[in-house]
């Protein structure tokens, strides 16, 4: 062959690799561009409901009938977006509902209680729940709860429940309400009675205004600052803890429960079970809703969350605002149902001798 017809060939070569090459990414340019118009496509015209796991009027309801409409805004193919209430079982009933009925099409959105990737493990608890298959969306806020005692009692601290029985309203076995306080009583010898049975914390902290328990023991502080706001200027009620890993900057003088902890092993079972507050008002879909499905419903979880005209709704709702992202959320739940073996034993021994 000669150096004319090598030549030839070689060009020939380049061409088509070059046209290869520019074919290769015209299609990686217009892949994601066609992903998106599908997702617009399937969700126009949709209603994506946002189901609650307790009922309405609830710290978890409020978030969500905020977040709806802008989620609607940013979703692609703008749906509608509607808020439900499923309550029932500390919101385990929807939880299961969400694992075994809800339509994995990614019209169905579900928010429960934070405390649910580790009920299982710690608590117990059948749940009928697999966080891991989860698709978590997104958190609304990193959250601080308390616990308050009605002031007629006399109970100022942790220490005064040493020596006096003080009755806490839960939402039922897998609450964060009762989590907290049957953990608590077993690990500093507290004498607490716990009452269950509330749908709500809206009814349990009806209860204590009725004089039927004395107080609670995981009311988010966003949401008690807001619904009673008095009984935290008049001193109808004493706040004696913070249940959180780090404190609210309203609360400076609260101690927070890591600061109540005598040795290490104490500190690490604290913070296993307070790990959960940072995924404070938690969103997910099902198992097998489509990946394109999933990521945008996270892209527009947090457009919304950073959406200046919800920044300034949240605000005069006087709701806090923290988002935590849905892949951090993945990989929280992934990071608490790895957590070693032997806090764990160590926490499930406390959780259970308290029951």
């Amino acid at each position: 062959m000669n150096m004319k017809a090598q030549e030839t060939i070689r060009r020939s070569h380049r061409a088509n690799l070059f046209n290869a090459l520019s074919l290769a990414c015209i299609a990686a340019t217009l892949a994601p561009a066609a992903r998106a118009d599908n997702v617009a496509s399937f969700y126009s015209g949709k209603i994506i409901s946002i189901q609650v796991g307790y009922t309405v009027g609830g710290g978890y309801d409020l978030y969500a009938r905020a977040l709806a409409p802008y989620l609607a805004k940013h979703m692609p193919g703008s749906p509608q977006v509607l808020v439900k209430n499923m309550p029932g079982a500390g919101s385990y009933k929807l939880a299961a509902w969400m694992q075994s009925v809800a339509s994995r099409d990614g019209t169905e959105i579900a928010t429960i209680t934070r405390g649910a990737p580790v009920e299982e493990m710690l608590g117990g608890m059948k749940t009928n729940f697999d966080p891991l298959k989860a698709n978590w969306i997104g958190s609304m806020n990193n959250e601080v709860s308390i616990c308050i005692v009605n002031a007629k009692t006399g109970v100022k601290s942790i220490e005064d429940i040493k020596t006096k029985e003080i009755s806490f309203g839960t939402q039922g076995k897998g609450s964060d309400s009762e989590m907290f306080a049957v953990f608590l009583k077993s690990l500093f010898g507290l004498k607490i009675k716990v009452i269950n049975g509330y749908p709500g914390t809206s009814e349990s902290i009806l209860a204590m205004e009725r004089g039927e328990v004395d107080g609670n023991c995981g009311w988010s502080w966003t949401t008690a600052k807001q619904n009673r706001p008095q009984w935290f200027k008049d001193g109808t009620v004493n706040t004696i803890m913070q249940m959180a890993l780090s404190k609210h900057p309203e609360l400076p003088n609260v101690p927070l429960v890591t600061e109540l902890a005598r040795n290490d092993a104490e500190r690490a079972q604290i913070e296993l079970v307070m790990s959960r507050q940072t995924m404070g008002r938690p969103f997910f879909v099902p198992p097998d809703v489509p990946a394109d499905r999933v990521a945008a419903l996270r892209r527009a979880f947090m457009a919304a969350m950073k959406d200046p005209e919800f920044l300034a709704h949240a605000e005069r709702m006087k709701l806090e605002m923290n988002a935590v992202s849905g892949e951090e959320v993945q990989a929280l739940v992934t990071k608490l149902l790895n957590a070693p073996s032997e806090i764990v034993a160590l926490t499930r021994r406390n959780i259970e001798a308290a029951n």
